[in-house]
C-alpha cells in the first residue's frame, strides 16, 4: 500500500513537473535559430474586419459586431457593438504599450476583465513574432519563443500561414488563438479562465445597417 502511495507521488510530481512543448511529440523536435513568422490577418493599415462576435465570460454571455482595425504602425483600434449600434468596449491596443480603454460598458468595467481581453486582442492582432525554434510536426511548422514574455507556439501550414498560436506557461497551454481561413471561424479559448471568443467574418452585404 505504502509502496502504491509512494509511485503515485512520484508520478504526480513528475507530471507536474514536466515542460510543456507545443504541440510536438517531442522537445527534442526543435532546432533552435533564429526565426521571424509574420501574420498578415491584421496588419494593413486603414483595414477594417468586421465580425459576428460572440464572447462568454464567466456566466454572461455577449453578441454583437467586433470591428477591428489597424489605425498605423503602433495601434489597432477593437471595438464591440451591438446589434442596435451601441458600444460595450472600446480598446486601443498598442504594439509597444500598454492598452487604453476609449469606453467600457460598465458591467465589463473590472480590471482583470478588461486585462484578460486587452491580452487577448494583443495576440490576436500581432502581426510579427521574432522565434527562437522551429519543429516539423506531420504537414505544419511549430515555432516556439516569447511574446511579451510570455511562452508563445506558433503554429503555420506549409505556405507559412499562421494556423494557431498558444500562449503557455512553463507546464501548460493557457490560450489558444485559431486563425480562419476566408469566410471561417477564428477562436480565442483559454485553458483555465472562463472566457471564450467566436469571431465569424462578415461580408459587407451581411453588415446591419440602420
Amino acid at each position: 500500500m505504502k509502496r502504491l502511495l509512494f509511485i503515485s507521488l512520484f508520478s504526480l510530481l513528475l507530471f507536474s513537473c514536466r515542460s510543456y512543448h507545443g504541440p510536438v511529440t517531442s522537445k527534442e523536435n526543435y532546432t533552435q535559430g533564429t526565426f521571424t513568422v509574420v501574420n498578415p490577418y491584421f496588419a494593413t493599415i486603414g483595414e477594417e474586419h468586421i465580425f459576428r462576435a460572440h464572447i462568454s465570460i464567466f456566466k454572461k454571455e455577449l453578441s454583437g459586431l467586433l470591428v477591428v482595425k489597424r489605425m498605423d504602425e503602433q495601434v489597432h483600434r477593437v471595438v464591440l457593438t451591438s446589434d442596435f449600434g451601441n458600444t460595450l468596449f472600446d480598446f486601443s491596443i498598442y504594439k509597444d504599450n500598454p492598452y487604453a480603454i476609449n469606453y467600457v460598458m460598465p458591467d465589463l468595467d473590472k480590471k482583470i476583465l478588461l486585462n484578460f481581453l486587452a491580452k487577448d486582442f494583443g495576440y490576436l492582432v500581432e502581426d510579427t513574432y521574432a522565434l527562437v525554434a522551429k519543429a516539423t510536426q506531420g504537414d505544419t511548422t511549430v515555432y516556439k519563443g516569447l511574446y511579451k514574455k510570455q511562452k508563445t507556439f506558433v503554429v503555420v501550414n506549409q505556405q507559412e500561414d499562421v494556423m494557431e498560436v498558444i500562449a503557455a506557461s512553463a507546464r501548460k497551454p493557457k490560450i489558444s488563438f485559431t486563425y480562419a481561413k476566408a469566410g471561417e471561424m477564428v477562436e480565442i479559448k483559454h485553458q483555465n479562465f472562463p472566457l471564450s471568443i467566436q469571431l465569424t467574418p462578415l461580408e459587407n452585404n451581411e453588415i446591419p445597417h440602420e
